[in-house]
């Protein structure tokens, strides 16, 4: 059993090193995304659904392949970090938005468009500072 089962994932303790270059702010949406899908899909369907789009967003961006696979949320963060901060900050966002277009296009495949925007709104207005319980009634 996982001790962390429902607590929300935090980014890994070595994302201090990654606030210098911006990188866990790149992170930081993904951890949200991750708080409103773990609920849904579970964290293991959340951590198949990351991989798959890191897969396929590897033809477009090289650095993404050196990602290790991990099977928590907090696992998959940790090595996104790694990973961005390897890439470096001139191709890092770049990257990461191209991750971020292929996971809401698979996830909007899985779930549908609705449902996909609802949950981005939700993320996105949770990346501001807003209350999560504002938007989803």
């Amino acid at each position: 059993m996982d001790h962390n089962e429902g607590q929300r994932p935090r980014l890994p303790d070595d994302a201090d090193k990654a606030n210098s270059t911006g990188t866990a702010a790149l992170v930081a949406p993904w951890l949200l995304l991750s708080e409103q899908l773990t609920p849904l899909i579970g964290e293991s369907g959340f951590c198949a659904l990351f991989g798959r789009a890191l897969r396929l967003s590897t033809a477009r961006f090289e650095g993404l392949g050196s990602y290790e696979s991990a099977r928590t949320v907090a696992g998959s963060m940790m090595s996104l970090t790694r990973t961005l901060n390897e890439i470096g900050p001139e191709h890092a966002g770049a990257a990461n938005g191209a991750l971020l277009d292929t996971f809401t296009t698979l996830l909007s495949s899985l779930i549908g468009e609705a449902l996909t925007k609802q949950l981005l709104n939700v993320a996105q207005a949770g990346a501001h500072g807003q209350k999560h319980g504002q938007e989803q009634k």
